[in-house]
């Protein structure tokens, strides 16, 4: 006598080349999707993974992805190390001992490590877990609500217990962890089961899509439960998304590439779409990765001080406090036009600045991609200035206490036009072409005025110093100085492109928060917080403390906690001047522009520390990766030494 179990039936489906074969029946009768749950055990969530993957045989799917290392492992081997989680958190979320958090070596080992080893998933879902993008690359249709709507159909509780509870913690995630009893699943789910599930669910119906997440959930230990709600919140933040090159070195080691192509075919598209071309047309298909517009790719970015200028003549050009954007045009062959706006962070703002849509309609080509910066002028009472960053976003977000920004758009680049990549061509004649392109209709009087960015050559370090002084005395941020001769350096810092602004601010990192002590009515929730500044290893050192945030700031930054689940759950003590103060460790997330009055350095530790550091605003358009290292403050401190 044969018992069927479980585990037999998963080998039969396993087996199978489709599902009609496996569930089909004489007649047109088929068993129903509770009869294959109830009776063989096969769970919602598995049946229409097994669906999917049929549907996508000739994609190469098969169903042995679901073959993997269970979703438990994932999140305790990578997923808690990866977030920072201190052990005092995981203890209190899931009475679970962790160890601490690991070093940037530690991190990168853990990554590499992760990427060589088998465990049953594809380079792209891989990809996936470590930029927290389940959906590779898709859109999540579920958002915080959908998932109390969610929580509500497996639990006793009522709605306003569940947004009373939400209030405390702050993150859906707890209120998923709380839902369970036990630490984890038994039978144990798989990554592979879960992974497929995300990644298919936005091809499911809206209803089948909750029936689904149920199925997965009331199977889900309280760790697995956590991160499938950060997970379908695209909240998983491990702090890889912006870091190119590390996952170009890992899928060019995968798939024995070379990393720069690699790198080069992600900044054109994105990694899962990289991966799937490497996997399946192999290195000839990378050829096939272009640049073409509507595709958001990232900019360059400029590396380091003006002092590094090596090559004369040196094109030297105003630099803008605003945001930067790239304008993307497409037309058809029946007139059709579509426009986008892409920030440093690949997301479209078309719609968020008015008017910008018919001014890049109107622009003099068939199709472009423009890189410059939206930026503006304000009327103080002592005439109108340059807008400063801050001023520029907040009119955009509508702040009613904001002065009128009159927004503008200076073109710096042009990095394609009508059919042809310009980014492998040098600056000098990339210039010419804007200049043909955009100087006929900068005079237009277009929504969003149009003019090629300020600039001209210069000889020597002296002329740099000049325009320098020149664009400062307009009221702009400084200059970025150029090499004629340099090609255009997509998703990455090029070194040919050299910035000089003030020397009074840094963008720093948000590392720990410290618990206000005043009685004060007006005070926050946060007295200070100790600031960080990023490290050539990519991790981040205490630089010092910024406090005297007002009401206004702390409620941002707090909210920015909150939505994002920042606080590790590591307890902090910080030295005052009134005594030790509590508060807690945050993930490096919040980049906040620190302004000081100068550099210190512990004799006897040869620490150095910002003199009486204040914060002046958040960088909501910069990633940790992006905050200054220590070497700007080392930088500093010496140029202050010498005078």
């Amino acid at each position: 006598m044969h018992i069927v179990d479980d585990s037999t039936v998963r080998r039969w489906f396993q087996a199978g080349e489709n599902l009609d074969q496996l569930t089909g029946a004489l007649g047109s009768h088929r068993p129903s999707s509770a009869y294959l749950e109830d009776v063989l055990g096969l769970p919602q969530h598995v049946q229409f993974c097994v669906q999917q993957l049929s549907l996508r045989a000739e994609e190469g799917r098969s169903l042995g992805e679901l073959d993997t290392i269970p979703f438990y492992s994932l999140c305790r081997g990578l997923f808690i190390p990866l977030m920072r989680m201190h052990p005092e958190k995981s203890a209190q979320l899931f009475q679970l001992a962790t160890d601490p958090p690991p070093d940037t070596a530690g991190r990168a080992a853990l990554v590499d490590g992760f990427l060589e080893k088998s465990i049953g998933l594809s380079a792209v879902q891989k990809i996936g877990c470590l930029v927290g993008d389940v959906f590779v690359g898709r859109t999540s249709t579920f958002k915080r609500d959908s998932l109390i709507r969610l929580l509500l159909s497996v639990t006793l509780k009522t709605r306003r217990e569940m947004l009373d509870r939400l209030t405390q913690v702050g993150d859906v995630g707890v209120l998923f962890c709380e839902s369970r009893s036990e630490l984890k699943s038994d039978p144990a789910l798989t990554a592979g089961e879960v992974l497929l599930t995300l990644e298919f669910l936005p091809d499911a119906r809206r209803t089948l899509k909750f029936e689904l997440l149920r199925s997965l959930l009331t199977r889900m230990g309280k760790v697995e439960a956590y991160f499938l709600a950060r997970l379908i919140l695209c909240k998983a933040d491990f702090g890889f998304e912006y870091e190119g090159a590390v996952i170009a070195r890992a899928l060019a080691s995968y798939y024995d590439a070379e990393p720069e192509a690699v790198q080069h075919a992600i900044a054109l598209s994105d990694p899962f779409a990289v991966a799937h071309t490497l996997a399946t047309k192999g290195l000839e298909g990378l050829r096939e990765v272009r640049l073409q517009p509507l595709v958001a790719i990232k900019p360059a970015l400029a590396s380091g001080g003006t002092d590094g200028v090596k090559v004369y003549p040196a094109w030297v050009e105003r630099k803008y406090d605003g945001i930067r954007m790239m304008l993307h045009k497409s037309s058809d062959a029946h007139g059709s036009v579509l426009c986008a706006a892409y920030t440093r962070g690949r997301k479209d703002w078309l719609e968020q600045v008015r008017g910008l849509k018919q001014t890049i309609a109107m622009f003099p080509c068939r199709d472009c991609i423009v890189d410059g910066e939206l930026h503006g002028t304000i009327l103080d009472l002592d005439g109108p200035r340059p807008a400063t960053v801050y001023e520029v976003h907040a009119s955009l977000s509508g702040e009613v206490s904001q002065r009128p920004v009159n927004l503008k758009y200076a073109a710096f680049d042009l990095v394609y036009l009508n059919g042809q990549d310009l980014t492998q061509l040098p600056l000098q004649q990339r210039r010419q072409a804007l200049q043909q392109f955009l100087g006929p209709s900068a005079g237009f009087p277009l929504p969003i005025p149009v003019a090629i960015a300020e600039g001209q050559l210069a000889a020597d370090k002296n002329d740099v110093n000049r325009l320098y002084q020149y664009f400062r005395n307009q009221g702009y941020e400084g200059i970025i100085t150029k090499d004629l001769q340099g090609t255009y350096a997509l998703a990455r810092r090029d070194p040919n492109w050299l910035k000089r602004k003030p020397e009074i601010t840094l963008d720093l990192v948000l590392i720990q928060g410290i618990f206000s002590v005043t009685q004060k009515k007006r005070a926050g929730m946060f007295g200070s917080f100790a600031i960080g500044a990023r490290t050539a290893e990519g991790g981040f050192v205490d630089v010092g403390d910024v406090a005297g945030v007002d009401q206004h700031r702390d409620r941002q930054i707090q909210a920015e906690i909150m939505r994002n689940g920042l606080m590790t759950g590591r307890r902090v003590e910080r030295q005052s001047a009134s005594g030790v103060r509590p508060g807690v460790e945050l993930r490096p997330h919040i980049v906040g522009v620190v302004r000081f009055e100068g550099i210190v350095k512990d004799n006897t530790t040869g620490e150095l520390k910002l003199r009486d550091p204040k914060l002046v605003g958040i960088r909501s358009d910069k990633h940790a990766g992006e905050a200054d290292k220590v070497s700007a403050i080392e930088a500093l401190y010496l140029r202050q030494r010498m005078g």
